[in-house]
């Protein structure tokens, strides 16, 4: 059961770096100045100019539509990743540091999506996005801290 859990935390940890790394071209291409809506972007789930590139690789990195919508579903799949692990982890013994650190994790998962919504929604007031690049250090730093804290599990 241990390597279960240590595996799950390990792809916590993998989408939350995903998702920084996307967080970091939608500041560096301005993205957030636009579809200041949620959830919708521009009405739709997926915006009407997400695949406008060619080749279409270059749209990841590129193009604002794409960028801004790949952070949304990649800090979404996040979200719904730490939750999918706090409620099953609410049903199994884990070590008290493990079971505070996913805690911790629930909490900073639900700040950093806040702050995100707020950011994006308030159309990217420096204080505000420079707590949501913060928070995005946080979120890391839980996910780390509860997968350091199974090392004992068996």
């Amino acid at each position: 059961m241990g390597a279960i859990w240590r595996r799950a935390s390990e792809l916590v940890i993998v989408l939350v770096a995903l998702t920084i790394g996307a967080g970091g071209f939608v500041a560096g291409l301005h993205a957030g100045l636009t579809y200041n809506t949620f959830p919708l972007m521009d009405g739709s789930f997926v915006p009407a100019g997400y695949a406008q590139l060619q080749p279409f690789a270059r749209n990841w990195f590129e193009n604002i539509a794409a960028v801004q919508f790949d952070h949304r579903l990649l800090a979404e799949a996040t979200a719904v990743a730490v939750l999918a692990l706090w409620v099953i982890g609410q049903r199994y013994k884990l070590p008290r540091p493990a079971r505070l650190a996913l805690h911790v994790l629930l909490a900073a998962a639900t700040l950093q999506f806040a702050l995100g919504i707020a950011t994006l929604l308030l159309v990217v007031p420096i204080p505000l996005a420079a707590a949501h690049q913060a928070g995005a250090v946080l979120l890391l730093t839980a996910a780390i801290v509860f997968r350091h804290g199974l090392r004992g599990l068996t």
